[in-house]
């Protein structure tokens, strides 16, 4: 009797442990099911190395690059104020939050992000305690690099290959419009004239130099070449020196404030500028400086339509 009891008593023993174990090898599941698989981290590359980022960002802080975000997909919560006065974006932006610029800090703790952009180390040393940070430099990089850079922060990859596909085709459309009206030893620049400064650009910064070196194959005057393109993005030249990175063809746009606009007048009226190629043949392009500052994705599809059809009504 007491044997039977004991094997009972070890039965029982047994028969518990087992259910115990069963209901760990039951609980694993449940807890990973737990863990949202949008919440998972990534390793990223940025400018400055390998970052952690979460997989599938929802609130997205970006100093700049809003016009690269939106045709990603991605809506930013936050931006500097000059990226909300893009003119090719008004109809996207609302609800997306003013940080300021410099950026306040605490706007953007009480924005919550799971990621921020940076374009500057300094901010980025900044932002990088809020939420996981990346660091874009800021003119480092044309619109393509930009591009496939962002999509892989953002896990938008394919959105990112898409628009690159679309924007080369819509480039070589462009490009059979404008066969022979660029000759092929001809050189194209582009310069804007400010209160105190005359500055030229390359292909990295605003002014559509993307659209014209990049996207048209445009050439550009042998300084311009060798100073600007893939490299600095503006050169800060003298009166004097205009002769030296003006092209057969001027893009020329003007800040008119602080006098830029009186001073643009005297330049134009000058016996330099006057004496340049591309104004005897009567091949300079006055464009908007509000409308020709950004160069992001969208910004930039607009732009080289003006650009086209300024170089077919010459």
């Amino acid at each position: 009797m007491k044997k039977s009891l004991s094997i009972m008593l070890g039965l029982i023993l047994l028969a518990s442990l087992l259910v115990a174990c069963g209901g760990e090898t039951q609980e694993q599941p449940t807890e990973e099911s737990e863990t949202e698989e949008g919440n998972e981290a990534r390793m990223v590359e940025d400018d400055q190395g390998e970052v952690e980022v979460p997989s599938n960002p929802e609130r997205v802080v970006s100093q700049y690059y809003v016009g690269h975000l939106l045709t990603l997909g991605v809506e930013p919560i936050g931006t500097l104020p000059t990226e909300l006065d893009n003119p090719y974006i008004q109809n996207q932006i609302d609800g997306i939050e003013n940080i300021g610029d410099p950026v306040d800090v605490e706007t953007v703790i009480e924005l919550d992000p799971d990621l921020i952009i940076a374009s500057d180390q300094q901010s980025y040393e900044q932002l990088e305690k809020i939420a996981p940070t990346v660091l874009i430099e800021y003119g480092a990089h044309h619109v393509i690099e930009e591009m496939e850079l962002l999509g892989e922060v953002l896990g938008e990859q394919q959105q990112a290959t898409d628009w690159i596909e679309q924007f080369e085709e819509k480039g070589q459309q462009a490009k059979q419009q404008l066969d022979g009206i660029v000759a092929e030893d001809e050189t194209v620049s582009i310069i804007e004239i400010w209160a105190n400064q005359i500055y030229v650009y390359g292909n990295k910064w605003g002014r559509g130099g993307y659209n014209l070196y990049n996207v048209l194959e445009l050439t550009p005057p042998d300084m311009v070449q060798e100073n600007l393109i893939d490299d600095q993005p503006y050169l800060e030249v003298s009166l004097e020196s205009l002769p030296d990175v003006a092209g057969d063809h001027i893009f020329l746009s003007v800040y008119g404030d602080d006098g830029g606009a009186e001073r643009a007048q005297e330049i134009r009226n000058s016996d330099v500028w006057q004496s340049l190629d591309a104004v005897k043949n009567n091949n300079v392009y006055e464009i908007n400086i509000d409308d020709f500052f950004y160069f992001d994705p969208i910004a930039l599809e607009e732009q080289l339509d003006v650009q086209v059809d300024l170089l077919l009504g010459k």
